[in-house]
This record gives structure tokens, sequence and C-alpha cells, in this order.
């Protein structure tokens, strides 16, 4: 800002893969206000560089499709199926992206998909759909058929939340799905039969808010606490948090909140989620430590990759290291919607909504394949003969622009033109002194043979052609009818200028002196020529 406004300027990073930056601006009421803002921002810079020599953030963030995609604004969830391909649930329906052919399928006859989950064990991808929520079975390998309509689970009706995982050491699938104070197991397997057999169902006080899979627990979050039901036995459920004294929790925050979601730390120890705060308790749901995790915002949802905890806000993701209880990034954005369990897909923006990677830099490589992206694609969402299929392109019209404003560069333009192959120059020895425009005289008829001569002089095309010419030539190969005035073997403006008395001449010479002669000469006489 100018020097006369009392105000001054913020700069964040956003994403790395296209850069992209967070500027804000904060306006003081005096200049003796911001110079205060200054000296406070710079201190607590340089506090922060003291007590981490190396600050290191945790994630970064990159693109993950094209933000020109007209599904993006309307999608509600999100799902990563393998290396090259996406799910979104939008109000629409279910589509599956090829991120590199462009490719898009509609799947089955979906409506207002609301949230996705992934069984890669199970080979399933289980969607909950519809205005009356229910749960439906897709198989990942026959999301592209047309006639694909997947399984309804008929219980489901009504769900409020569901979890995906594994129990029995991390080899058998399950799904749970609470539906109000009911939450129903599944043992999910491909095969010929359903994909489905219940294995547990249970009965919760209150109505479910939260479902996680912690082992082979599963926790329920309800209104005030968090109770953990084994999956293997009948035996009595943990509660975690029923004991927590509101006197010993932020006074501020006027109560907990919805209950979010649990981590579990150790065997010992667990981080209980609420809406206003996270809770450390022990195995008997007691507080085990003094302080809390308090939210910077209200959060929309959370991911956890040990040991960070990613909580989303509207404006902002922070991530906080719980195993340290310590806040260790933010990165500020604008209208952050979380669409994956996980936390490793989002939405933000207004004017251009970007589906974005969250990138764990201690990962080795990238959860799927991120094509090649710019701001400015202008690729358009087209339909195929099948209604259920499109693609994603550039139209031939665009191409056709697009072309035409490459070749305007001409460093674009030299790069479409292929250089010669095979190509061999020589140098030009004669008249014309390789002038620009110059062009070699032209060659005797094939036909007349190498040793033919015509009528007047000729001249070696080449300063290495003569060279290799004889020094002496007989009459005999001179055509019928040739002039009849005596001459010289050689007698041409190029034997002049290398045969003379002072003997040969180098190279460089002789071309100095063919240089030094006049652009046409009429033929010497043989009184003229070097004895």
């Amino acid at each position: 800002p100018p020097a006369w406004v009392p105000a001054l300027q913020v700069t964040a990073s956003q994403l790395a893969v296209p850069p992209a930056t967070c500027t804000v601006l904060l306006l003081a009421d005096s200049k003796a206000e911001r110079e205060r803002w200054l000296q406070v921002l710079s201190e607590l810079q340089q506090l922060l560089l003291d007590t981490r020599p190396r600050p290191r953030p945790v994630y970064t963030l990159k693109e993950a499709y094209d933000n020109g995609l007209p599904l993006l604004p309307h999608t509600f969830c999100a799902a990563i199926l393998d290396q090259e391909r996406l799910a979104l649930g939008t109000e629409e329906g279910l589509f599956v992206i090829h991120l590199h052919s462009n490719d898009i399928f509609q799947v089955g006859e979906c409506r207002r998909v609301q949230r996705l989950a992934v069984s890669p064990a199970a080979g399933l991808l289980v969607v909950l759909c519809g205005r009356g929520p229910s749960v439906r079975l897709f198989a990942l390998a026959e999301l592209e058929k047309a006639e694909v309509t997947g399984t309804k689970i008929p219980e489901s009706r009504g769900c409020q939340a569901l979890a995906a995982g594994r129990i029995l050491q991390a080899r058998t699938p399950v799904l749970c799905v609470a539906v109000k104070r009911q939450v129903f197991c599944y043992q999910l397997g491909p095969g010929p039969g359903p994909w489905q057999r219940r294995i547990r169902e249970l009965q919760v006080p209150s109505p479910v808010q939260s479902l996680g899979l912690l082992g082979d627990r599963l926790c329920v979050g309800a209104a005030g606490g968090f109770a953990l039901y084994p999956l293997l036995n009948e035996a009595t459920p943990l509660a975690l948090g029923a004991s927590l004294v509101p006197e010993e929790l932020p006074a501020s925050r006027g109560g907990l909140g919805e209950a979010l979601g649990a981590v579990e730390l150790s065997l010992s120890e667990f981080l209980l989620l609420f809406a206003t705060a996270g809770v450390y308790v022990d195995s008997g749901g007691r507080k085990s430590r003094g302080h809390e995790l308090l939210w910077p915002a209200a959060p929309t949802g959370w991911g956890y990759a040990a040991p960070y905890l990613t909580v989303f806000s509207e404006n902002a993701i922070d991530v906080f290291d719980v195993r340290r209880a310590e806040w260790v990034q933010t990165v500020p954005l604008k209208k952050v919607r979380p669409l994956n369990p996980e936390g490793s897909l989002f939405l933000y923006g207004t004017e251009k909504v970007r589906l974005t990677y969250l990138r764990n830099l201690l990962a080795e490589k990238d959860e799927f394949d991120i094509p090649d992206l710019t701001d400015n694609s202008r690729r358009q969402l087209f339909r195929s003969k099948s209604k259920r299929r499109f693609s994603f392109r550039v139209s031939e019209a665009q191409q056709k622009q697009q072309r035409r404003e490459m070749l305007k560069d001409p460093f674009v333009r030299s790069k479409l033109i292929s250089p010669p192959t095979n190509f061999n120059h020589l140098v030009h020895v004669g008249p014309t002194n390789g002038k620009p425009g110059a062009k070699d005289p032209p060659r005797a008829p094939e036909d007349k043979g190498r040793g033919a001569r015509g009528p007047g002089p000729q001249r070696p095309h080449s300063f290495s052609e003569a060279l290799r010419r004889p020094a002496s030539t007989s009459s005999d190969g001179l055509a019928g009818g040739a002039d009849p005035v005596r001459r010289k073997p050689w007698t041409s403006l190029s034997s002049e200028s290398v045969s003379c008395p002072q003997g040969p001449l180098s190279p460089a010479a002789s071309l100095t002196q063919v240089s030094e002669r006049p652009r046409s000469l009429p033929p010497a006489p043989e009184s003229e020529g070097c004895p």
C-alpha cells in the first residue's frame, strides 16, 4: 500500500502446484499503529525461528484437476479410486473421471450423492445418495459400464453416518451404517452373491453424530461423548468423555458441541474431537492432559494421518501435531469444503472453484497421478453418443484459435518447423562469393557426360572440384563446333584464380583473389593466361 495509507500487507502461500499466494490488507488507525503491528509480527516471526530453527510445512497443496470442469461447483464429496481415476458426488449424480484421457462417466441412477467411501480390499465403492439418503454398493471394476445399477442396502434408508475400514488385523473389510439410534455392521466381499453380510446390530442411547473404526472397535459419537463398541464379541461398550467436568473445559466455548470423531493415539490414550475443542482422555474416559486443542474457527471437517490432525474451516486449513499438542501449520483459503473422510481432497475458491489435493510431504508419492494443468485450458464438457459418457476437451474451433495464437510467436513458430536432416553444406566459391541471393551457375546436362564441354569455357562448381581436376585435358574432350580459337586447358575464371606464376595458392588466398575480381568477365585470351 502507499506510504500515506496506514495499512500493512500480509502474504501467505496457498497452492504449490500451480503456485498461488494469498494477500491480506490490514488497515490500522494510524501510521504509529501500523508500525506497532509490523514490529509485533516481526518479533513473532523471529520467535518462531528461534524456537524452531527449521520450520517445515507438513502438507503441500496441489490442484488435482482442471478448474474449468462445470461439475466442481456442485460437488459434495469425492474419492480416490486408483492412480488414474477420481469419483465425484454431485447433485446430479455420481461421476468417474479418467485423469489422463479426460473421459467422464456417469454411474448408475444416483442423485444427490452426499458421501463416498472406498473399500479396496473388497473392490467396492460405497455411495450415500438420495433424498432420504440410503447406501448403495458399486464394484470398482464395473463403474464405466452403462447398465451398472449397484446394490442397495435395504436397512440403510435415512442413513446419518457411515464408516468403512478393516478389522481382524486389517484382513476383513467391513462397513458400518448409522440410522437414527441403530448401527448396522456388515462384512464386505466380492462374489456372485450379495456383497454385504450383516455381522452386528448395535443400539445407541442417542442419535448418532459420527462413526469411526479404531482397530477392531467401532467408535460411535453422540451428544456429549463417545463410546467404543467391540465388533468381534458382545462385550460392554467403553464410554469416553462421559465423565468430563464442564468446569475443567474452556469456559468461553459454552460446551463441547457436536461429537466430530476420535483419534487413537496409543492403547491408553485417545483424542476426542468436538465442535469447540479436542480433549485428551485415557482408556477409562478420564481427562489425561491439562490442556486441550482449541480450534481457531468452527470446523467443517477433519482428517487424520498420524501424527497430524487436519481441521478444515471455512477460510483456512489448520494442522496440529496431536502427540505434542502443537499447532504446526495454517493455509489461508476461501470457501473451503472437505470432500473425503481422509481429508486429502477438498474444494476452495469463489470465482474459480479448485479441486485440491492435500499431499503429505512425508509420503513417497502422490495417491494418484495429477495431470498437467493450466488456468486457461479452455476445455468444455461434451456429451458423446452415450448419455452416460462425456469428454472434457478443447473444441476444434478453440484448437484452431490456439494454433493461430501460437504461430504469432516467432519462438514457437520456429519450434514447429523441423530442422533439415542429412544436410551437408559446401562452401561457395565463385564470382558471387557467398553473398545473399547468390546462386550457383547451372550444372551441365547429365546426358553430355562429366567430361563434355559447351561452346564456352566450363568452370568448376566449387573450389574442391577445381583441385580434383587433372592438370591437362585432351582436345578430344571438346564437342564438335567448339570455339576455333585455341585456348589453354582450363582457361576459366576459377583456373586463372588458382594457377598463377607464383605457384599454387592456399584455399584462403584463392578465395581472396576470387573475391577481388569483377562479377563477370569475358574469356581471357591465351596471351593473358599464366605460363
